[in-house]
């Protein structure tokens, strides 16, 4: 018994020992289980308590939704092109504009456009309220110059697509109306496909065409596509090339400050034989942007960008080595932009093309005569006066516009005003008073009927 007792003594601390672990155990597990509860019962009611707004400033109403257009409601017209000098314009195409060249006999116009046609415009109708005119189709491709063969009975283009040159035959209906275009030749593939052409023209004799690329070439073609001369225009970065109106010369202007011109040998029946250096105009003091020629190659022009356009006088025996007489210096304004300069065929008229923008001049006096400003909503792409001077066509975006040469009336004026002066004898001078008297009333009716 003895023995029991004292096992049962040994073993007491050791029972109350667990009993204490055990209850500390159970207490900390409880008092974690509660702090547990605890956390989350605050973060539940942080959560469901709601944010302090932030004092913003107040908010502009948003701005009210624009209705939606109804089918049927009519969109705003567009305002047209209106001025007072303007005598039409010729509208059919329905891209952009890239060309036109009236024929050689006056009667008809000739307009391109990068939409693949080209329309013929009856010259005479132009004064008309309605005009018509017939459309011809460039197949998978279009032209980006055109001009009207010499005979009137076709046309010439270069096409963008194949980089060449193709003649068209346009037919006459049994009223000898203009009837279909057909194409006639294409022309051999040009070999430089990096070179553009930014120039294109067909003498009124000699039956070439020329061509000057932006690589300063200027190439001489006959109408079957064979190439006559080659020659460089050593003006380092080359702006225009133009063939004479009366098909003698080509003069060229560029990055220098001269214009250059060749002389065009012909031979028995016009046949083509070579290019020869004619003379030089001189004079500027900076690069010339383009020039032009009357009809008989008497006076030409140009315009550079020193501000001022010049008039020489080239009736000249340049193999004798005589030079051309400079006759006028004119500045302009707009020096920054890149401007166009044309003469009129009776010599007498002096246009420039800046942006949208005509400023006619007097070549007798040299004074400005006329202004038309804002023509397109883009830059006028080439301007021209008709056979007459009596007419001025520009063109640019989707059409071609024709104006009054008013200026020209006037510069008619003057310049018999000025022969009158000259005149050396009575029979001279009725004969100019009454040239004059007569140029006064036709400039008075025009100008009536502008201002009816």
């Amino acid at each position: 018994m003895m023995a029991g007792e004292e096992t049962h003594v040994s073993s007491a601390p050791t029972m109350l020992f667990l009993s204490i672990v055990i209850g500390a155990t159970i207490l900390v597990l409880g008092w974690l289980i509660r702090l547990s509860r605890s956390q989350t019962s605050n973060t539940a009611e942080k959560q469901s308590k709601p944010k302090r707004k932030e004092p913003q400033a107040a908010k502009k109403p948003p701005p009210p939704k624009p209705q939606k257009q109804s089918k049927t409601q009519k969109k705003p017209a567009v305002t047209q092109y209106t001025h007072q000098e303007l005598i039409t314009t010729l509208k059919g195409h329905t891209g952009s504009i890239t060309g036109g060249s009236f024929s050689s006999d006056g009667k008809h116009f000739i307009t391109a456009a990068d939409d693949r046609t080209v329309l013929i415009w009856n010259a005479d109708q132009f004064t008309q309220r309605e005009h018509k005119s017939v459309r011809g189709n460039i197949e998978f491709d279009y032209a980006t110059h055109i001009r009207w063969m010499p005979n009137s009975k076709g046309f010439t283009i270069f096409k963008k697509m194949e980089n060449t040159i193709a003649i068209y035959k346009v037919s006459k209906t049994s009223a000898g109306m203009i009837g279909n275009a057909q194409e006639f030749s294409n022309f051999p593939k040009q070999e430089d496909e990096i070179a553009d052409i930014i120039t294109f023209d067909v003498a009124v004799t000699g039956n070439i065409i020329m061509t000057c690329n932006s690589k300063n070439q200027i190439v001489i073609w006959n109408f079957k596509g064979e190439v006559l001369e080659q020659f460089d225009t050593r003006h380092g970065d080359t702006y225009s090339a133009t063939l004479s109106p009366c098909g003698r010369f080509i003069a060229t202007t560029g990055f220098t400050p001269d214009a250059k011109v060749w002389r065009l040998k012909l031979g028995a029946s016009d046949s083509f034989e070579g290019v020869k250096r004619a003379y030089d105009l001189t004079g500027h003091k900076a690069s010339i942007y383009s020039c032009s020629m009357n009809a008989d190659c008497t006076r030409m022009v140009t315009v550079s960008k020193d501000g001022t356009w010049k008039l020489f006088d080239t009736d000249i025996e340049f193999e004798k080595g005589q030079r051309p007489y400079q006759l006028l210096t004119i500045p302009y304004d707009s020096v920054d932009q890149k401007v166009m300069i044309r003469m009129s065929p009776d010599g007498r008229t002096v246009l420039l093309a800046v942006q949208a923008n005509l400023i006619f001049y007097s070549a007798i006096t040299g004074e400005k005569l006329n202004v038309i400003n804002d023509i397109y909503g883009g830059d006028i792409i080439d301007v021209m006066f008709d056979p007459t001077s009596k007419q001025v066509v520009t063109l640019g975006d989707r059409h071609a516009r024709v104006f009054h040469n008013v200026a020209g009336y006037i510069a008619a004026v003057q310049d018999l005003e000025q022969c009158l002066k000259k005149s050396t004898n009575s029979a001279m001078s009725e004969r100019i008073k009454k040239q004059i008297k007569e140029a006064k009333a036709v400039l008075a009716g025009v100008k009536k009927s502008i201002e009816g």
